[in-house]
């Protein structure tokens, strides 16, 4: 030993003695073996920088026919450990030292065999493996040169074919070497490892946390943290205003209003629908539907959630379906999706979308980042550049959807002040994102809108949100330092609780509220007349007015504060967010009846105040609408009196109601003249002038004049007065007039008669009007003066050949 070193003599007789001290425990280390030699030896003065861990103790057991070489403990089997196994039949004993030398790469046997070791090594740790006759059967030397660690193996000729030694890493193997023959075997051990996982020399990679590795060629370590430049976790499509910005960076528009493909694979398929919103010509993306292939599910994120077209109510608490999760937070709402390379991420805020894929970390810009996402995927969010009619959902796209529009430029727009503002993405509180994300398709998204689209509905920070977030889900940190400068709030979720249909978008109204505004070309006809809803529908003694609550909600008013003349009669809101408010035969609801010589008109009144505090409250809501009935007009029918019945259908722009005039034999009207009644001359006569789809609450019946003629026109031939001026002709006493203005219907009975001059022919004509009861005066005033019965052979002066009467006609 006389070429050791005090140091290393002193520390070898210490070894010898802790020998002594655990031989008795060794034995237990190998359950069911018997242990011939174990030891413990201090490599502290020359360390083993196994596969790049450095190593200052080594754990020697020989056993019947192995040779265990441990770091991290005296070898068991199945456990995991870092070791040198020797595998020789006749292995029993050994021995071990540490020797201090000086020995360079370019001077020795281990540069000609291992031509990549760099520096000098200044000692090596032995050990030997030895037979039960005490023979050398190998000889295992550990030399480290600099970072690089090597090992050599001098054998003894009589070792048997097949006979081996091998490394364990963490228990799993990594090199094996052939120990048959003379010839000295050199390994390189060498490495580098950073939380206890191995990397090669010549290796730069991400680890999977997101740490930047690099193992250089001489097996020296540069292991930076997660927050850096060099790995990224995946890429991240961004879907904002009618921009798409891929995987790639890369970017389209979309002009129309159509559903696309934005990432689609085998299991998942991912959905964009855009619609306008204020403007016709400049289109927003307006929800996001998610199909999950395997599991039959269909979400739609915007507005509000949806889990198969049913509503649910999603929290902060994340909510585990089958396959993904779901939760919301203040920013918006998050799907994750788990698949077996990777797994999707889309978050939706109400205005932006992104789609990020998570897989292992890998380094910034390599070609595996970018197979990884486009393997075996399809959609807009991979490849920006195929054409979008490619990419065009039918199902998810309504009719018509692909028609543009244009529309003048909005004066109030200053394009100049835009760019300025779209410039703070490039600006030094987002340096930190540059590195990951392009900034320029995202500042070119923000121009186009804001240049186009007035500065309402929080467009003005949305882009710059959507930088930061998309940022901020590749970095894994938040980045709040821009909003100051940006004048930009803290992100916050759009109206992910606002239910909007079809026709309209979710914003901040005028009373700063969360409201659903009514889509431009939806709108576009109501405004261009100035109307808030659709012109009144009168039916059946009905009157409805609908107007249209997006409408409303631009004014500020609440649907809930208007009502009718009669406050307590409200509108209702259906599914489509329509307003109607009605009046009925049952319900006047503070209806006003009018009438004139051409119509009878109904008229009432949606009203209320204005709810908003920003608009004055005495603000006041009218919108007035009527039905109407035409007054019945004079028309001309001929029937013979055995005809019985007339039935003439009144016709107006508004409400249809039924005039009948029906002849009878007796005063009860049980009897009616049939085509077989014969009716004498003087024989009493009743007729009821009767109506059906009219409101005796609202309007009577009122016949003004009846007369007989002979010819079947009202205004021809001879003419005989029976009621003028809703009273008894003075030239017929036999005439009685019943009911008359006080209902729907009326009567009167005269005696039968016929013309001279051997006529025989008489035709009955009446004119009737309806006469709204609320007047009180339409009952006519008939007085009692004698009336004396003449013949009248006089042409009519009446001419109005307009269709108008009802008649009846008999002859004797």
């Amino acid at each position: 030993m006389s070429h050791l070193s005090g140091r290393s003599l002193g520390l070898l007789v210490s070894n010898m003695l802790l020998l002594l001290l655990v031989l008795t425990t060794a034995v237990s280390l190998l359950p069911g073996v018997t242990a011939q030699f174990v030891r413990t030896l201090d490599t502290t003065e020359c360390p083993i920088k196994f596969y790049g861990t450095n190593y200052t103790t080594l754990f020697v057991n020989i056993t019947n026919g192995r040779a265990a070489l441990c770091f991290k403990g005296h070898y068991v089997d199945g456990e995991p450990n870092d070791c040198l196994i020797i595998n020789r039949a006749d292995a029993i004993r050994g021995g071990t030292r540490v020797n201090a030398d000086s020995a360079t790469s370019s001077s020795n046997a281990f540069l000609d065999n291992l031509p990549t070791l760099t520096g000098i090594s200044t000692c090596f740790v032995l050990v030997r493996v030895r037979n039960d006759q005490n023979d050398n059967l190998n000889r295992i030397i550990f030399r480290q040169f600099g970072d690089q660690q090597t090992v050599r193996f001098i054998l003894d000729e009589t070792a048997n074919p097949g006979e081996r030694a091998f490394t364990l890493l963490n228990g799993v193997e990594m090199d094996s070497f052939n120990l048959t023959g003379s010839t000295p075997i050199f390994g390189d051990l060498s490495g580098c490892r950073y939380e206890d996982v191995f990397y090669s020399p010549n290796t730069t990679t991400c680890d999977s946390q997101g740490n930047f590795i690099h193992c250089n060629a001489t097996a020296h370590l540069n292991a930076i943290p997660q927050i850096n430049d060099y790995c990224v976790q995946g890429a991240i499509c961004t879907v904002t205003g009618s921009t798409i910005i891929d995987y790639s960076d890369n970017s389209t528009s979309v002009d129309d209003r159509c559903a696309y493909t934005l990432f689609s694979n085998s299991s998942v398929h991912v959905v964009g629908v855009f619609k306008e919103r204020r403007r016709k010509d400049v289109m927003f993306l307006d929800r996001v539907v998610i199909e999950l292939l395997d599991y039959d599910y269909v979400i739609q994120l915007g507005p509000g959630v949806k889990v198969n077209n049913t509503y649910v109510n999603i929290s902060s608490v994340v909510e585990e379906l089958e396959g993904l999760d779901l939760h919301q937070d203040q920013t918006g709402v998050t799907v994750t999706i788990y698949q077996s390379d990777y797994n999707i991420t889309v978050f939706f805020n109400g205005d932006t979308a992104q789609i990020l894929l998570t897989h292992p970390w890998m380094l910034a810009g390599s070609t595996e980042t970018e197979k990884n996402i486009t393997e075996n995927s399809d959609g807009l969010c991979v490849n920006s550049s195929v054409a979008l009619s490619v990419m065009k959902l039918n199902d998810f796209s309504s009719a018509g959807c692909e028609m543009q529009y244009s529309e003048p430029a909005d004066e109030s727009i200053n394009c100049t002040t835009v760019t300025e503002h779209c410039q703070v993405l490039n600006g030094p509180d987002l340096t930190d994102c540059h590195m990951v994300i392009d900034p320029v398709p995202y500042i070119a998204a923000c121009n186009y809108t804001l240049c186009h689209y007035p500065d309402v509905d929080g467009l003005r920070c949305e882009f710059l949100e959507a930088y930061a977030h998309a940022c901020s889900l590749k970095q894994d940190h938040m980045l709040d330092d821009w909003r100051t400068d940006a004048n930009c709030p803290a992100p916050q979720a759009f109206c992910n609780d606002t239910h909007c249909v079809d026709h309209e978008f979710c914003a901040d109204g005028i009373n700063g509220q969360i409201n659903c505004f009514c889509r431009a070309i939806f709108a576009s006809d109501y405004r261009s007349n100035d109307t808030l809803g659709d012109p009144a529908v009168c039916m059946d003694n009905t009157g409805s007015i609908t107007l249209v609550g997006c409408l409303l909600e631009e004014k500020g008013f609440r649907y809930t504060d208007l009502h009718l003349n009669d406050d307590s009669c409200r509108g209702y809101r259906d599914m489509d967010h329509m307003v109607t408010f009605n009046f009925s035969d049952s319900n006047a609801c503070g209806t006003v009846v009018t009438a004139n010589d051409s119509v009878v008109l109904y008229k009432n009144t949606v009203t209320g105040l204005n709810t908003s505090e920003i608009v004055a409250n005495f603000d006041k809501f009218h919108v007035n609408f009527s039905c109407y009935h035409n007054q019945p007009d004079i028309q001309s029918m001929s029937f013979r009196i055995k005809d019985n019945s007339v039935f003439q259908q009144v016709v107006s722009d508004s409400w249809n109601y039924t005039l009948k005039m029906t002849a009878y034999k007796d005063d009860r009207h049980t009897q009616p003249v049939t085509l077989d009644t014969e009716i004498q001359l003087n024989q009493r006569v009743w007729v009821e002038l009767m109506t059906e789809g009219l409101d005796d609450n609202l309007v009577y019946l009122v016949t003004n004049s009846c007369w007989a003629t002979n010819s079947s026109l009202p205004n021809e031939g001879l003419r005989y007065d029976l009621i003028s001026d809703g009273c008894p002709s003075p030239v017929e006493p036999s005439v009685n007039v019943m009911y008359n203005g006080v209902a729907v219907s009326n009567s009167f009975s005269f005696n039968m008669f016929h013309f001279t001059g051997g006529s025989y022919e008489v035709y009955l004509h009446c004119k009737v009007e309806l006469c709204p009861n609320q007047s009180g005066d339409c009952q006519p005033s008939c007085g009692g003066a004698a009336r004396r019965r003449r013949r009248r052979a006089a042409r009519s002066e009446y001419v109005d050949e307009s269709p108008a009467l009802i008649s009846m006609s008999w002859s004797n």
